[in-house]
C-alpha cells in the first residue's frame, strides 16, 4: 500500500475514534448527577448544531466550490441534495420497520429506545463520511495534519457530547442503567470510525468526485441539524437561548477553523 495512503487512513481513523469516544464525556456526568436541566442540554444541542452548520456550509461546501468552479457548482449542489435525502430515507426506514431490533434493545428499553439508538447510529454514518471526505480532500502527504479534516472532526466531537447527553436522558427514561447508556452512546457513533477511513480512501482514489462528496457530507449534516438538533434544542430551551447558542457555535467553529488553519 502507498505509504501516504496508509498515513491518511491512520490519521482519519484516529480522528474518527476520538470523535466517537467524546460521546463518553456526555454520559460521564450522569454517573454523579442523575438529572441535567433541559435548558442546559438544549443550549448544548443548539451550539453543536451551529458548529456543524458552519463546518458544513463554510468549510465543506466552501472547499467544494473552490474545487468545482463555474458551472461545475452543480456537483456540490447535487451532493447536498443526495446527502440530505440519504439521511431522511435512512431514518424513515427505521421508523417503518417494526421488527427491526439491535441487541435485544427493543425488549429492554422499548420501541422508543430502539428508535433513538437506531436513528442516532444511522445519522453517525454521514458524520463519519464527512470526516473521511474532509481528511481525504485536504491531505497533502507532507506530514502535516489536514486542517479541514481536523476542523470537521473537532466539530463532530463537540456535537457528540450533547448528543450523548440526549441519548442518556432518553434511555434512562426508558429504564436503562447509566452503564448501559454509556455502551449505547458509544455504539451509536461507531459508524464514524467505520465509515471515515473508507470515505478517505474513496476520495483518494476518485479525486474528481471530491466536490460531490463534500456536498453529500454537508447535505447530510445540515439536514441533521435542521431536522434533529434544532427542534430538540427548542423543546428543551427557549428560542432566545437556542439562537444565542447556535450563533455562538457558528462563531466558535469559524474561529476554530482559522486557528487550525494557522
Amino acid at each position: 500500500m502507498d505509504p501516504d495512503l496508509s498515513h491518511l487512513l491512520f490519521i482519519t481513523l484516529a480522528a474518527a475514534v476520538i470523535a466517537d469516544l467524546s460521546m463518553a464525556l456526555g454520559v460521564l456526568p450522569f454517573f454523579f448527577v442523575r438529572n441535567m436541566s433541559k435548558q442546559l442540554t438544549g443550549m448544548f444541542s443548539a451550539a453543536a448544531g451551529g458548529m456543524m452548520a458552519a463546518a458544513s456550509l463554510v468549510q465543506l461546501v466552501g472547499e467544494g466550490l473552490e474545487r468545482a468552479p463555474g458551472w461545475q457548482v452543480w456537483e456540490v449542489a447535487a451532493g447536498l441534495a443526495v446527502g440530505a435525502a440519504f439521511y431522511w430515507m435512512a431514518v424513515k426506514w427505521v421508523e417503518s420497520n417494526g421488527n427491526f431490533d439491535i441487541a435485544n434493545l427493543r425488549k429492554s428499553g422499548g420501541k422508543r429506545a430502539l428508535l433513538i439508538v437506531a436513528a442516532m447510529t444511522i445519522h453517525s454514518l454521514p458524520e463519519g463520511v464527512a470526516i473521511g471526505v474532509a481528511f481525504g480532500a485536504d491531505f497533502r502527504g507532507d506530514g502535516t495534519l489536514p486542517t479541514l479534516g481536523v476542523s470537521i472532526a473537532s466539530a463532530l466531537a463537540v456535537h457528540n457530547i450533547p448528543e450523548a447527553i440526549a441519548i442518556t436522558l432518553a434511555l434512562m427514561g426508558a429504564g436503562l442503567s447509566v452503564k448501559a447508556c454509556l455502551f449505547w452512546a458509544l455504539f451509536t457513533s461507531l459508524p464514524q470510525p467505520l465509515a471515515a477511513p473508507f470515505a478517505a480512501w474513496f476520495m483518494w482514489i476518485f479525486e474528481p468526485l471530491l466536490p460531490f462528496g463534500m456536498g453529500l457530507a454537508a447535505g447530510a449534516m445540515v439536514f441533521l441539524v435542521v431536522d434533529d438538533l434544532i427542534p430538540e434544542a427548542l423543546e428543551r430551551a427557549n428560542s432566545t437561548v437556542v439562537s444565542i447558542a447556535f450563533v455562538g457555535g457558528v462563531a466558535a467553529m469559524i474561529v476554530l477553523g482559522r486557528l487550525v488553519g494557522l
